[in-house]
């Protein structure tokens, strides 16, 4: 199957597609976000029909420098018959819609419209017998009689009207906040990082850097943890964990999401947390903050207590996620366990811890730190004991659940 980009000439909506060669979302003209999609699905050429000779497609080169793209001034004529899958240059597409194209046309066996009338992916199946056999009429023409699909997901067609407008960007925006899980990160967290990463996306900052920054306001934390001021440290990790969304939201409308990435991501938020409960049993054992009293010194050693048993609950779960995960984001790996074991196969602890998980995740974990910060840190120890034993506990059932259904040994 080829993909092929209509980028010049009258689209099959009628427009001229020449004007939409300048569009650019998030630095990436239409074409080569198009291109950068069908690269990183695995395709390994794709062929431009464009009367301009230098498209520009300098990240395309940088990043699949084996992808080969055919220009032309011309649709082609092919002689030996292929599947097209066509696309026009004036579509904002993402990276799920693709997939979505391919998984409906997979073992289909006839052309069709996947979208909303013309501003969709055409598929046509064996393209020069249909060609053949609708001589004399336009790919407008032939394409009426095709089948149409229009699945959840569409992609957007921009009109002539909305070129140089945000509508495109917006539409790629739109689609990350609605893939959003969770009742936090939906209606508090997505409200504010999605105009934060607005901004962002144009300047020329890396997503990396934003990892990076908002890692170190994360771990800045610990230091207000430390010096008994816990409420601004809960608001300090709290802050950091709606930024957080900024470095993923930049690097998929940017299409600059990779596995380095997604590690990065994870060791800062680790090191974030980890800070945070140094700085609890720093506070806990100065006696400039707390006398050691007999029953403060079970408070101090539950707190020197829960840095071990966070670090032995964060190796489970890196462990698993370097055997087993195709990414480095903590996000799939409750999804990545329950993939393996089947509903019907999981023991009762494996089912109550599930239920509790949501307690670990960090949407719901700072701002419940929030709380727990206005009630001492005596009693914030203790919670996060139980915490944290929960999670062990939880760790302890999926092992007992994997080691079942796989090798999960060296």
């Amino acid at each position: 199957m080829l993909p092929i980009i209509i980028s010049s000439g009258q689209g099959l909506d009628s427009e001229d597609l020449s004007l939409f060669n300048d569009e650019e979302i998030g630095g990436l003209k239409l074409t080569e976000r198009i291109l950068l999609i069908l690269a990183n699905e695995g395709f390994d050429k794709a062929q431009i029909v464009s009367e301009i000779q230098d498209i520009g497609l300098k990240r395309l080169k940088k990043k699949f420098p084996n992808f080969q793209v055919i220009q032309s001034s011309k649709f082609p004529d092919f002689k030996n018959e292929t599947d097209l899958l066509l696309f026009q240059n004036n579509i904002v597409l993402n990276k799920k819609q693709l997939q979505s194209t391919l998984e409906i046309i997979k073992d289909n066996n006839e052309s069709m419209i996947i979208g909303d009338n013309y501003s969709g992916i055409l598929f046509i199946k064996e393209y020069k017998k249909e060609i053949n056999n609708n001589k004399n009429q336009t790919l407008r023409e032939i394409s009426d009689s095709f089948k149409r699909l229009k699945p959840e997901d569409c992609p957007m067609k921009l009109n002539i009207s909305q070129i140089g407008t945000k509508t495109g960007r917006d539409f790629l925006f739109e689609h990350i906040s609605k893939n959003v899980s969770g009742w936090f990160s939906k209606n508090i967290n997505s409200k504010i990082s999605i105009p934060i990463s607005k901004l962002l996306i144009k300047t020329s900052i890396h997503p990396n850097l934003i990892t990076f920054i908002v890692g170190m306001i994360g771990i800045s934390c610990g230091a207000f943890y430390a010096a008994n001021m816990p409420l601004i440290g809960a608001l300090v990790l709290q802050c950091a964990t709606i930024l957080d969304r900024c470095d993923g939201e930049v690097a998929r409308i940017r299409l600059r999401e990779s596995k380095f990435g997604q590690w990065f991501d994870t060791a800062l938020d680790q090191i974030s947390y980890f800070s945070m409960f140094l700085g609890i049993s720093i506070c806990l054992n100065n006696p400039k903050f707390f006398f050691f009293t007999p029953e403060h010194i079970i408070f101090k050693q539950l707190s020197i207590l829960n840095i071990l048993l966070y670090l032995i609950f964060l190796t489970t779960i890196l462990f698993f996620m370097l055997r087993r995960t195709q990414n480095g984001s903590l996000a799939y790996y409750p999804s990545e366990v329950d993939k393996i074991v089947p509903v019907k196969d999981r023991s009762f602890p494996y089912r109550i811890m599930t239920k509790f998980r949501f307690l670990l995740k960090r949407e719901y974990f700072s701002p419940g730190m929030i709380l727990i910060s206005l009630l001492g840190y005596e009693i914030a120890t203790v919670l996060a004991s139980i915490l944290l034993i929960g999670g062990l506990i939880h760790q302890l059932s999926y092992f007992m659940e994997l080691r079942k259904k796989i090798d999960i040994t060296y």
